[in-house]
């Protein structure tokens, strides 16, 4: 524990959020815009997350594609909306609308994946900034939290480092936004990592972004010879003793300008989001796998002959690491059955893609992840106010992949879309507590609920 001497300064604020991914910026914002102060604490250099930092600029969960009225629908308004649209307006961003998603597409494979949102990542970092400093938010980048104090089964301050020292944070709500769960389990809360029994945790990737790519080569072989994510081609490098990868399907998700695709395709398993050591590895591991996997896509995939690396990511992509023991749990059950609450905060129609933690291209859920039916479990899934509160600490608020499900309905709940919205439902739960001078556990999540509607979330 840190001596409260070696603490040089300290900030009051209303809220404090912890973590300035998708999650933590609408959390931070909605609160803002609901008259609150608001601290956002990030430990990277720029907002975004994963979005970002991991190079993941492909924005999920936020539309899908009906089959049955042949259009996109909007699945999460609010703020997630009023970011996908202004980099939509402005150029730095795919339209879903535009894509047709009835053969394959160099934006996916299924209409699932169509109705992804890419995107430019210095366009998304501008506009985070932009939409962070109008709101009124004061931001702390490069800022790590370290430890939590407690009293009563409340946080009564939080302890960061930064470049200058320590610092500590006190507020009536603090707001978990981390992705690992990091305050939450700070403060002593209890979490749940990775599948029952050995804790591990489902394939993280590093991404690379290259460029020089002839995008229309690479579709037009796939609709030629119906093979999605070139599977005939690595089943016969596998063959051959070329492809010596664990996982059996290349991802390569064409962005804004027409040559650059996202490469989502290295999976490495065994990687634990939560270990110093074991991120280590995993990003020089992932740097050797990306130089790789680039030799055999220029040998031997259509369209990549001259492409050419324009980075791996600063951050690996971590899909899965600590969840909270929240005060209630959204089971598979619950999922699969459609199961609907008075105050429902959540809900996502994404896919349950979570792929196996040693079988990097099987996902249980779906079989085969190179299943081109595999969208054919599509259902919508909701989620109560209560799998953003962690058990154990009364003014404690967790959104994004780190709530309170059962392990398996982490897939579809962990991608940008409802993320954001777990994050604004947060934002409105804090003003609430003040509001009504609660703590955010004794906040009626119909009311929450409520709210988000009026905000432009749809429910």
């Amino acid at each position: 524990m840190l001596l409260r001497a070696e603490v040089g300064r300290v900030d009051s604020f209303d809220v404090v959020v912890c973590g300035g991914g998708p999650a933590g910026i609408a959390a931070a914002v909605q609160a803002s815009r609901e008259g609150l102060s608001v601290a956002l604490v990030e430990q990277a250099g720029c907002f975004g997350g994963n979005m970002t930092n991991a190079a993941v600029c492909q924005l999920l969960g936020g539309r899908r594609w009906d089959s049955t009225e042949d259009r996109m629908i909007h699945e999460v308004g609010g703020i997630f909306d009023e970011i996908t649209d202004a980099l939509i307006r402005d150029g730095n961003a795919i339209d879903p609308d535009t894509v047709n998603v009835h053969n394959f597409n160099p934006y996916g494979w299924y209409p699932r994946m169509a109705a992804g949102i890419p995107c430019d990542i210095e366009a998304l970092k501008r506009k985070l900034d932009c939409l962070v400093i109008k709101s009124g938010i004061t931001p702390f980048l490069f800022t790590t939290v370290v430890s939590a104090e407690t009293e009563d089964d409340l946080i009564t301050d939080i302890i960061c480092q930064d470049q200058s020292g320590f610092r500590a944070f006190k507020a009536r709500t603090f707001i978990d936004c981390t992705g690992d769960a990091q305050l939450s389990y700070l403060s002593g809360c209890p979490v749940e990592k990775g599948r029952e029994g050995d804790h591990l945790t489902t394939p993280s990737t590093l991404i690379m972004h290259v460029d020089h790519v002839n995008v229309r080569e690479y579709v037009a072989y796939q609709n030629e010879h119906q093979q999605p994510k070139l599977i005939d081609i690595i089943d016969r490098l596998r063959g051959e003793g070329i492809w010596k990868f664990p996982y059996e399907i290349f991802i390569a998700i064409k962005l804004n300008e027409d040559d650059v695709c996202m490469v989502n395709t290295v999976r490495q398993i065994k990687v634990d989001g939560t270990d110093a050591a074991s991120l280590t590895e995993s990003m020089i591991d992932g740097r050797r796998q990306s130089k790789e996997l680039l030799d055999i896509m220029r040998k031997y995939f259509p369209g990549f002959k001259d492409a050419r690396m324009r980075f791996t990511a600063n951050r690996i992509g971590i899909r899965e690491s600590r969840r909270i023991v929240g005060r209630a749990r959204t089971t598979l059950s619950d999922a699969l059955s459609g199961r609907r609450y008075e105050d429902e905060v959540l809900k996502t129609t994404y896919n349950f893609d979570l792929p196996d933690p040693e079988r990097p291209s099987f996902d249980p859920m779906l079989g085969s992840v190179s299943n081109p039916n595999a969208s054919r479990k599509h259902v919508a899934i909701y989620a109560p106010y209560g799998v953003l509160l962690p058990s154990g600490a009364d003014n404690l608020l967790a959104a994004g992949r780190c709530i309170s499900v059962e392990r398996e309905v982490l897939g579809p709940m962990r991608v940008t879309g409802p993320s954001m919205m777990g994050g604004q439902a947060a934002g409105i739960a804090a003003a609430l507590a003040q509001r009504e001078d609660k703590t955010v556990s004794q906040v009626d999540g119909r009311k929450v609920r409520l709210l988000m509607k009026e905000a432009g979330c749809l429910l």
